[in-house]
């Protein structure tokens, strides 16, 4: 050892001298310093000899007694220290560094720490230990802490335990350092101790060995189990139950996907709006990611905690640690992926990666298949009702039904039908005017080849302003102009218009059948019907004749025939009273026969009276016949003036078994009807599915229809060609006329346009008139009606719990496996462990430990930038000390030094053992040893 320097600089005589064995210089802090300047030898004539790198290498320093070193009064005055001349204490450090290592570093003295009745008796004193803790406890700053007084006397006795000594080397002597900080021997006896056959203690020698300090300042206040009645866990365990339910509740109503009807609505009432559902839904959902998360990461911190106590298994990575990470900062997968490769093939890291996934998307997929959603549900069979109040083309309630502030006090006998004329004119010429639209861009395009009934555009109807009514061509058999040729001879232009029925859309918006509309669904919501009602049909058939073929149906022509000349040479026109001298009906008067009499079924052999005309109309004009006795039809006369041949058209209306109405409503798209006939595989026509029996009769002619019809041409003045007034509409249509047995492929034929023309009327008489084929009720008007039944095939749309999109179907492991890892996780907490234990991967307790475990060479230079891929992968685990009751961190694989050779340990500061350890020993050991003994299983 080098000889101790004494300066006398600085102190005036009587000061006693101090000294500072360097010794103790690996340990003591830059504040902790001892100037060698500030050393001055006493008055007691001690000689001062300076220290330098040949003398401390060279020879022994002197021996001088205990009692004859002494603490400078100054420095007992201020502190233990003083730090006055570093440049000259940084020169003594540096000499004894380059100090020989046959040196000695242990003091004299020794105080004996005994391990109880575990020592073996007939134990042998050995010889004196060298530890460095012995040396750096007589300066520990714990001592101070723990409340221990120095002492105060330099020359104190300690015993020593030693057996026959080595010889040493000659230059060694015996040695005297001041260690008052070390209280006389004494005996501490544990009331447990370990076997030497057990492995899971660390006794205080051996742990002071691994430290470059004294680990007794780190006395651990609290065990490392967590009791169930703690708030952790009962926090824990709420989260838990909270998340695992939630999400269990997510998982099944994605699955079952229920719809919520009025409960979610912007109907009036205790409804609750679609924004609040989605924002609730929304906000139910972050609860359970965020409880996940916290529950998950516990979860892990739990399994990698227990599996660090363990002695038995592999220990914990710092690889495994950062799997919290990943979970909490998803993030962190990108920017921190070098433990990886190493923590993801593990079942936790799957497990993690997986959660991981989960806790990224669950929002998302709680969005797109549990929050509630505009949803179209599958088609359901049920029943409608609709408030019939009349038969089909009542006209003196479709009177009734127009809407008009001029009353019967007002104007009783003109106030109805002068509403309905305007209406039918209104509707009608609009319908003519789309139709002949679609015609003129099929005409512009010239490149159709529409020549087929069955593909050619039909006529639409808007119904309230909001409906569009879309029609279409029935009985397509009896309109191909070139099979009618053949079968008769001439030109023949059969066509049958089907519209849907309009009493559809009284039923659907009736609330008796609540049925959500789209006002109801914040403006934007759906349904679509498929009713098993009638359709109305209008059938218009005209068929091209000559003037001599005509003449037994013009009166101008009948022997005796009173007549007048008009404005246009050469034509001649019936009398105003003209009609009085047609014979009245009578059960054998049939009237004059014709050769299209099979054509329009005229004739005793049908039982029924063809039409007779006051004159001949000019060319672009036309006349009619609404007038014949017990007749289901109108008549229309044309002339075209492309042709010599006239045109005689018959109109007629039924109602016909063979069609289902189509009713589609959208509040952002608006609203379609349409008639959908003549389907073999349609499901929902009358004759299908009404299940009545006047399904399966014959469509009949409406008798009302010709008396509705007679009011429709008057609004429109089809008549005109009497007074030769060349009307705009007759010339429209006398332009359509067929000049050859085939359909235009760019032009619509005239009795297409007419059947477009009077649709008008079909939707009338349909509005508030029955769903069936016959009339059944007494009455032919009802007021305030009946409520009637029919069968209908519906899908509607409501705020359901379910994904719209197919694809979106990929969220549901993302749900399922939330359910999945929080049963786990539960029945982890509740049932698998008994508590818990401290979680050393949370960063607050993961400091605490490391700051307080002995460094590893394992993590050398990973101080600045942190641990590389190597480094992640470096096994630890939890160790533990009852003599000193610490926890620290250990290589696992590190090997463990024996420590069943010494139960007595020479280890000085014992009393800075907590004066409580026993009992700690008892009870953290305890749960330490049942810890590391334990299985793990991930």
């Amino acid at each position: 050892m080098e000889e101790v320097t004494w300066q006398s600089d600085g102190y005036g005589l009587g000061e006693e001298p101090y000294s500072l064995p360097s010794t103790f210089s690996p340990w003591r802090s830059h504040e902790q310093f001892i100037d060698e300047e500030d050393i001055s030898s006493s008055n007691s004539g001690i000689p001062t000899s300076s220290s330098s790198p040949g003398t401390s290498r060279g020879r022994p320093p002197p021996y001088y007694a205990e009692d004859q070193v002494t603490r400078p009064s100054s420095l007992r005055r201020n502190s233990r220290f003083s730090h006055m001349n570093t440049a000259r204490a940084q020169r003594n450090d540096e000499e004894l560094i380059l100090r020989p290592d046959d040196h000695g570093m242990q003091p004299k003295t020794e105080v004996v720490i005994s391990a109880g009745a575990c020592a073996p008796p007939e134990q042998k004193r050995g010889a004196v230990r060298r530890t460095k803790f012995k040396e750096m406890l007589s300066w520990s700053v714990s001592t101070t802490m723990l409340g221990k007084t120095r002492s105060s006397s330099p020359s104190i006795n300690y015993n020593t335990i030693e057996e026959e000594p080595p010889v040493a080397p000659a230059h060694q002597h015996a040695e005297n350092y001041p260690m008052d900080s070390v209280d006389p021997p004494r005996m501490v006896v544990g009331e447990r101790c370990s076997s030497p056959d057990d492995d899971s203690d660390v006794d205080i020698d051996e742990l002071a060995a691994r430290y470059e300090r004294p680990p007794l300042d780190c006395h651990s206040r609290r065990d490392v189990y967590v009791k169930r009645r703690s708030w952790t866990f009962i926090i824990l365990a709420v989260l838990s139950v909270y998340s695992t339910l939630l999400s269990g509740l997510w998982l099944i109503v994605s699955i079952y996907q229920p719809r919520y009807g009025r409960g979610i609505s912007s109907s009036d009432g205790w409804k609750m709006a679609p924004s609040t559902a989605t924002l609730l839904c929304t906000l139910f959902a972050k609860t359970i990611e965020m409880s996940f998360v916290t529950v998950f990461v516990a979860f892990l911190g739990q399994v990698l905690t227990r599996r660090a106590f363990v002695r038995k298994a592999g220990g914990v990575t710092l690889a495994e640690m950062t799997m919290r990470n990943w979970v909490i900062q998803p993030g962190s997968l990108l920017t921190y992926w070098e433990g990886i490769p190493y923590a993801a093939p593990t079942v936790l890291g799957v497990v993690a990666l997986l959660a991981t996934l989960c806790t990224m998307f669950y929002t998302t997929a709680s969005d797109a298949m549990v929050s509630p959603k505009l949803k179209f549900g599958g088609w359901e069979s049920r029943s409608l009702d609709g408030l019939v109040k009349a038969s089909y083309a009542n006209p003196f309630y479709v009177q009734k039904a127009c809407s008009t502030p001029i009353d019967d006090k007002l104007d009783p006998e003109n106030a109805a039908p002068s509403c309905l004329d305007v209406q039918y004119s209104g509707q009608s010429y609009h319908n003519l005017l789309t139709f002949m639209g679609e015609w003129h861009t099929i005409h512009e395009n010239g490149t159709s080849a529409t020549d087929t009934l069955s593909v050619r555009p039909v006529g639409k109807h808007n119904l309230f302003d909001n409906t569009t009514m879309v029609s279409t061509w029935i009985d397509k058999e009896f309109g191909d102009p070139k099979s009618s040729f053949a079968a008769h001879g001439r030109i023949v232009n059969n066509v049958t218009l089907a519209m849907p029925h309009a009493g559809v859309y009284s039923a659907a918006t009736d609330p008796h059948n609540d049925i959500l509309q789209p006002d109801d669904l914040a403006g934007v919501g759906e349904y679509s019907i498929r009713a098993s009602v009638v359709s109305p049909a209008v059938n218009v058939m005209c068929v091209n004749m000559n003037r001599d073929e005509l003449a037994p149906l013009i009166y101008t022509r009948w022997p005796n025939s009173r007549t007048e000349s008009t404005d246009v040479p050469g034509q001649r026109i019936g009398v105003d009273d003209w009609f009085n001298d047609v014979p009245h009906p009578s059960d054998d008067e049939w009237l004059n026969r014709t050769v299209v009499d099979d054509i329009f079924r005229w004739g005793p052999k049908y039982q029924r009276r063809p039409p007779v005309f006051q004159l001949y109309p000019i060319d672009f004009n036309m006349i009619t016949n609404t007038s014949v006795v017990n007749s289901d039809a109108i008549y229309l006369l044309a002339k075209a003036g492309t042709i010599d041949d006239y045109t005689l058209c018959q109109l007629n209306s039924w109602v016909t078994p063979k069609c289902s109405t189509e009713f589609d409503v959208s509040g952002i798209s608006g609203s379609t009807m349409r008639a959908h006939c003549e389907d073999p595989l349609d499901s929902n026509s009358y004759i299908s599915a009404s299940g009545n029996l006047d399904a399966h009769l014959s469509p009949t002619p409406s008798g009302d229809w010709r008396n509705l019809a007679d009011q429709w041409r008057l609004s429109m003045d089809l008549n005109g060609g009497v007074q030769n007034n060349n009307a705009s509409n007759a010339r429209i249509m006398t332009n359509l006329i067929l000049g050859s047995p085939a359909l235009d492929p760019h032009m619509p034929s005239m009795a297409e346009a007419l059947a477009v023309l009077a649709s008008s009327t079909l939707v009338a008489g349909t509005l508030g008139s029955t769903y069936r084929m016959v009339w059944e009720y007494p009455e032919m008007e009802m007021d305030p009606g009946v409520y009637e039944s029919f069968k209908a095939s519906m899908r509607t749309q409501q705020y359901t719990s379910s994904h719209v999109m197919a694809w979106q179907a990929i969220f549901y492991p993302v749900l399922g496996l939330v359910f999945v890892i929080n049963v786990a996780c539960l029945l982890y907490i509740f049932f698998f462990r008994p508590g818990l234990v401290s979680d050393y991967t949370e960063p607050q307790n993961l400091f605490a430990v490391a700051v307080n475990s002995p460094p590893s060479a394992a993590l050398a230079g990973s101080c600045g930038h942190g641990p590389n891929s190597a480094e992640m992968v470096v096994p630890w685990r939890v160790g533990y000390s009852a003599a000193a009751n610490h926890y620290f961190f250990e290589e696992a694989g590190e090997s463990k030094r024996g420590r069943g050779e010494t139960h007595q340990s020479m280890a000085s500061g014992s009393e800075l053992l907590s004066p409580y350890s026993g009992r700690f020993r008892g009870t953290n050991y305890d749960n330490y040893k049942r810890l590391s003994s334990s299985r793990t299983w991930l």
